[in-house]
């Protein structure tokens, strides 16, 4: 566990609606570690539906945090993250 957030498992991507195996594409760490989940990062790339990275809370901040354009900053939206118990 590193800062808090679980390094494995399965999370709830609520305004998504689907179910995620994965980790942080920018740190590798799980998305959230509370019961009540912790918000996390979408980034949409390319054409295609479904090319999507997740990111962490944190990461999530910073890249926002260097976003410069509104033209770039349109393809980061904001999810919630819930932890799946198993």
């Amino acid at each position: 566990m590193e800062d808090g957030r679980l390094n494995t498992g399965s999370f709830l991507m609520v305004n998504r609606a689907e179910v995620l195996d994965a980790t942080c594409s920018a740190c590798g760490s799980g998305f959230a570690a509370s019961p009540s989940g912790e918000k996390t990062l979408v980034a949409t790339v390319g054409q295609t539906v479904g090319q999507n990275f997740f990111f962490c809370g944190a990461c999530g901040d910073n890249i926002m945090g260097r976003v410069q354009s509104e033209d770039a900053r349109a393809h980061y939206g904001w999810d919630w993250a819930v932890p799946l118990s198993n």
